[in-house]
């Protein structure tokens, strides 16, 4: 290893070169990572935000939580089936107008019952819950860079219902849609002004916990968060074609190193022949080419991830990026192996040089 070190002393220009590659490839590929994993949260961050476990569903909705239906009577079953908290949740996209706009705002209205544990985590003003007037909403953070703020006064775009704003929460997205927690009674309210004939239901149940064994309601099923969340529309297919992307570039990147260290390699055959021939062992030459390579590899991986890490903290709420770390801890890991085996190409040249050959002793 201190050999390797006083070799990338020597050639520090050369080196450098190879170390801005390095990092602007682990920075491509975290920066793909957090791509992939913003637009899985922009699609499912809100179910899975939820203190649920399971979900209670209609059977013919094929574990899609939008499209089941679920009777107040099958809320009150469940409740007596299980002893965990149990509470109704319905999804509907639908549009926003802040007062005295023209311009129509995407939101999914989160109806749920002000008193459970779907209640988001507030992040500026109050929970529904707190405050005593009749329709009252609480929004994603990505509405203040419209101009919403506490207080202020949104109409439904399709009923005219009016919401009083009451606080903000984050990371609250549904189908690349941001969220508005509303009571189950104002979503009532808004369903019947658009249609008379509307009755009462939910999409789902939600269940806190995991007594679920005794729920045996014909017609109904019992689904895990995690089923719940890879059956939303186009959550697989995009998630699976981003992280096919991720993978072969993390791939790609490190063999890239590894061919640079090959091509190294070859112009310093000769060196490598002249310490063979004063006595250097292979197993010190190998070491030497490794720790070349997992020094580079391991200082452009750092500095990478907080090149990435520092953007991320600079982008606006609205746009779907979300580093996670164990999964950034993966990559980078990987990362590091897959240079490391891309070096045993170079040891393997080393070790079929044949010193008196290769300084030319042999003419």
């Amino acid at each position: 290893m201190k050999l390797a070190w006083k070799e990338l002393k020597h050639s520090k220009t050369k080196y450098l070169l190879i170390e801005s590659i390095i990092i602007l490839m682990i920075f491509m590929v975290l920066f793909l990572s957090g791509l992939a994993n913003g637009l899985a949260r922009a699609v499912s961050a809100s179910i899975e935000n939820a203190d649920a476990k399971y979900f209670v569903i209609n059977e013919d909705a094929e574990n899609i939580i939008t499209i089941s239906s679920v009777s107040k009577e099958a809320l009150e079953q469940v409740t007596s089936m299980t002893t965990d908290h149990v509470t109704g949740l319905d999804i509907q996209r639908m549009n926003l107008t802040a007062k005295g706009e023209d311009t129509k705002l995407d939101v999914t209205y989160f109806a749920i019952d002000p008193n459970s544990f779907l209640v988001p985590h507030i992040t500026e003003g109050k929970a529904i819950s707190d405050i005593d007037t009749e329709h009252t909403i609480v929004l994603d953070a990505s509405f203040q860079d419209d101009n919403i703020t506490v207080g202020d006064i949104v109409e439904d775009s399709t009923s005219g219902i009016q919401m009083t704003v009451v606080g903000f929460t984050e990371d609250e997205m549904y189908g690349h849609s941001p969220v508005g927690f509303i009571t189950t009674e104002t979503y009532t309210a808004i369903n019947t002004k658009i249609n008379p004939s509307y009755q009462e239901k939910y999409h789902a149940i939600a269940l806190q916990g995991s007594d679920v064994d005794n729920i045996d309601i014909e017609g109904l099923s019992v689904i895990d968060k995690a089923t719940i969340v890879d059956n939303l529309p186009g959550y697989l297919a995009e998630q699976l074609t981003i992280n096919m992307i991720l993978w072969v570039l993390v791939v790609v990147s490190a063999a890239i190193l590894g061919v640079f260290f090959y091509v190294i390699t070859i112009q310093k055959l000769k060196q490598f022949g002249v310490l063979k021939a004063i006595g250097m062992g292979m197993a010190e030459l190998a070491n030497m080419i490794t720790g070349q390579v997992l020094m580079l590899s391991l200082f452009g991986v750092i500095i990478g991830n907080a090149l990435a890490f520092g953007m991320a903290s600079l982008l606006p709420s609205s746009m779907p990026f979300h580093l996670e770390i164990p999964i950034v801890m993966v990559i980078s890991f990987v990362f590091i192996l897959i240079s490391l085996c891309t070096s045993l190409l170079s040891i393997g040249k080393v070790a079929k040089v044949d010193p008196m050959a290769i300084i030319g002793g042999n003419d």
